[in-house]
């Protein structure tokens, strides 16, 4: 485990060193040589193939829960397999407008060296949020509410912090949209895929919630730092783009828009469990000394 986490870190080290010598802009109309998609190539292949094996070869046991995040212990045993399910649909949006929003545009040169720029932004984050995952070890919201065995998917339980939807759907949101933007063919198609990504993804991620996957803090953090890298990747490989106020609206209220959504559409949410209340039970006994009647109970 240990000698994996090092080369899944080693990987990340090695990417950030090859993604700073990248040239000109992020994503350009012009091809690039050989050597920059064979190399930018195989290390979308590691990061993804590194990212998957932190998420579903490994189980790991429950580690500490923490409950420091306003509202994070309300959440305690909740569970929604509608939300769940809904939080799948707007992750799947979120991550494939940006790659058929570029191909609308054709498949040529900079439709290839969006999609280095791009893979790379989402691979990386899977592997960085694998690895915390595997670290952390946080028990999720709703396995207080559910035995391990009654739980379909056990080895799923433990991998709460951070919320891996949040942050992929955050980090194709920024990386997409900064992509579009740097040679968008209008300002209203800028907007608009501004607006639709930050709504695709804030509704994953507060669905996630409702599901019982995550605490607030899990999502919170994963939007920050899928942001992040959303930003970072395309900035390494040369992009520069700083984003017009009206932008900066339009995903906003993007965001506002994917949250109210989520947070309103009608969803079976089962809530936390109540504490039980305490039952008393009077049964008679008989012994060879005598009989009487035997009280069980407890506080």
């Amino acid at each position: 485990m240990k000698r994996r986490r090092v080369f899944a870190t080693c990987l990340l080290l090695g990417w950030l060193a090859c993604s700073s010598r990248a040239s000109a802009q992020a994503a350009p109309n012009e091809v690039r040589s050989s050597q920059y998609y064979a190399v930018h190539s195989s290390i979308v292949v590691a990061l993804l193939a590194s990212g998957v094996t932190t998420h579903y070869l490994f189980r790991p046991s429950a580690g500490a829960d923490f409950g420091w995040f306003p509202g994070d212990t309300s959440l305690r045993g909740r569970r929604s397999v509608a939300a769940a399910e809904l939080s799948n649909t707007f992750i799947g949006l979120s991550v494939a407008e940006p790659v058929f929003t570029q191909l609308g545009r054709g498949a040529n040169a900079h439709f290839a060296n969006f999609g280095v720029v791009y893979g790379e932004a989402v691979s990386a984050n899977l592997l960085l949020n694998g690895l915390v995952k595997l670290a952390v070890r946080r028990p999720r919201p709703y396995t207080y509410a559910m035995a391990e065995a009654d739980d379909r998917d056990a080895g799923d339980r433990n991998v709460s912090f951070y919320s891996g939807h949040s942050s992929t759907a955050f980090a194709a949101a920024l990386a997409g949209s900064l992509l579009f933007a740097e040679s968008a063919p209008d300002r209203v198609s800028k907007l608009a895929v501004w607006f639709s990504q930050l709504a695709f993804a804030s509704a994953a991620a507060n669905l996630r919630v409702r599901a019982g996957k995550h605490y607030y803090s899990d999502v919170v953090v994963g939007a920050l730092i899928g942001t992040g890298m959303g930003a970072l990747v395309p900035a390494l490989h040369g992009g520069h783009y700083a984003p017009e106020p009206t932008e900066y609206l339009a995903a906003g209220g993007g965001l506002l828009l994917g949250v109210g959504i989520s947070q309103f559409v009608p969803l079976i949410v089962e809530p936390p469990p109540k504490q039980s209340a305490v039952e008393w039970s009077l049964t008679p006994w008989a012994s060879a000394q005598g009989s009487g009647l035997s009280v069980q109970g407890g506080f």
